[in-house]
């Protein structure tokens, strides 16, 4: 969500003009924290009314728990983009299609691939959805294989819904077949290149995956293969000669032979970005403050990858910058594990101010003995693994919330556990995890039984919460029982 400022030079003064408007409708709009859907939707129509905006979010079928539900707004504010506030009833239509429901319940997953595909172009018709999801070649075991849904949606991403004969074609290629089946690696790959370009032709396919600098021991060599469609994700194929001239670049060789590491580093920074400049390539890896002994630090140039993945290749400067902080520094040396830290939080996010990164590694609930507690920064960057940096308010909220306080003290290990659910999905609200730790199912002799938490966070990291329901029955499972109890050593 962008804020006051934030982004690039060109958005922030856009928000920024548009924010200091006087004009009682758009000082209206500016209130919300959700000014991105509603920009989204009003792209070139002009400034929306306050009525319009209000009637949008206060929809019965967009709330979930008596709050709006953000996850639907992005939706419905992608398949409107620069369409205008759809009428309630469309809305109403779409989520309430027999077609995207699954155990009673929307469908998100399905309505995702949905608005993707109809991004900017309107409400599909029912119809439209039925048959697509419908598709013989998108079936597998008589269900509906959302993985190739998945695909499907990223190749007619803002394309409409694909013609029948068009996905038939693409799923049959014999460059995508695999021991009699398809490849569903290969086409995760094909279609990061392919997306919101609509469906490849079968030359350009059999061209890419038999690029001699593509092959290893006479075989398709896939790793090379990610890399390359990462680079080029929604670019469409590249030319064979950037491929070769990439991949032969002398600063990401190592005894003669490609470096896959450097090259993924280079591959994450230059996401959905096309090919770098050989030039940039030597200048990034050469930069003084990335060389430890004479030689380029690999793992201070991952840490820089993440920060800067679809970014493109990073200023020197603001290398430098990052590296040098005082706060990032221990024993006249740069802290490796903070800087992982932030890192993870800033990941595809670029490079944090200093001024954030002292306020976040200042704040008074990550202190412990005077000094910073690595444990609980590292429990924190996990959850909010690019998100960007917390507010202290809420690091302070989760921090003592009473059902993680164990003697009258914050419990690490239950922290650790709820970090590992919410991986990358930021804080948790308190009733979620009330709910979690007091499900009859965990529960021991009275007390949480800490074992099966473990299991579960593992099995749900960076998933969120689970049902209960699904937790009662994994725990049930007949093949789980012995002797009449939960088999623990399964």
């Amino acid at each position: 969500m962008l804020l006051v400022g934030e982004g690039s030079s060109r958005t922030k003064k856009n928000i920024n003009a548009f924010l200091s408007i006087e004009d009682r409708d758009v000082q209206a709009i500016a209130s919300y924290p959700l000014i991105k859907s509603i920009s989204s939707i009003c792209h070139g129509k002009g400034f929306p009314k306050a009525g319009d905006v209000d009637t949008l979010l206060k929809l019965p079928s967009l709330q979930k728990d008596g709050q709006l539900d953000r996850q639907l707004l992005s939706s419905i504010s992608s398949i409107c983009n620069g369409k205008g506030f759809p009428k309630a009833g469309d809305v109403d239509t779409l989520l309430k299609l027999p077609s995207l429901q699954k155990d009673g319940q929307l469908d998100r997953q399905l309505l995702s691939s949905i608005s993707s595909m109809m991004s900017s172009r309107g409400f599909p018709k029912a119809g439209d959805v039925d048959t697509l999801l419908k598709l013989p070649s998108l079936q597998k075991d008589g269900q509906l294989d959302r993985q190739l849904l998945s695909s499907i949606s990223s190749i007619c991403n803002g394309k409409g819904f694909p013609k029948a004969g068009d996905v038939d074609t693409l799923l049959k290629l014999p460059s995508l077949q695999k021991d009699g089946q398809l490849d569903r690696q290969l086409l995760s790959s094909i279609s990061s290149i392919c997306h919101g370009k609509g469906f490849p032709k079968a030359g350009d396919v059999d061209t890419l995956l038999k690029l001699p600098s593509l092959q290893k021991d006479g075989q398709l060599d896939r790793q090379l293969l990610s890399s390359i469609s990462s680079i080029c994700h929604g670019k469409g194929f590249p030319k064979a000669g950037d491929v070769d001239t990439l991949l032969k670049l002398p600063s990401l060789q190592k005894d003669g032979q490609l470096d896959r590491q450097l090259l993924s580093s280079i591959s994450s920074m230059m996401s959905s970005r096309g090919f770098p400049k050989a030039g940039d390539v030597d200048t990034l890896l050469k930069l003084p403050s990335l060389q430890k002994d004479g030689q380029l630090d690999r793992q201070l140039l991952r840490s820089i990858s993440s920060i800067c993945n679809g970014k493109g290749f990073p200023k020197a400067g603001d290398v430098d910058t990052l590296l040098k902080l005082p706060s990032l520094q221990k024993d006249g040396q740069l802290d490796r594990q903070l800087l992982s830290s932030i890192s993870s939080m800033m990941s595809s996010r670029g490079f944090p101010k200093a001024g954030d990164v002292d306020t976040l590694l200042k704040l008074p609930s990550l202190q412990k003995d005077g000094q910073l507690d690595r444990q609980l920064l590292s429990s924190i960057s996990s959850m909010m693994s690019s998100r960007g940096f917390p507010k202290a308010g809420d690091v302070d909220t989760l921090l003592k919330l009473p059902s993680l306080q164990k003697d009258g003290q914050l419990d690490r290990q239950l922290l650790s556990s709820i970090s590992s659910i919410c991986n990358g999905k930021g804080f948790p609200k308190a009733g979620d995890v009330d709910t979690l730790l007091k499900l009859p199912s965990l529960q021991k002799d009275g007390q949480l039984d800490r074992q099966l938490l473990s299991s579960i966070s593992s099995i749900c990291n960076g998933k969120g919460f689970p049902k209960a329901g699904d937790v009662d029955t994994l725990l049930k499972l007949p093949s789980l029982q012995k002797d009449g109890q939960l088999d623990r050593q399964c």
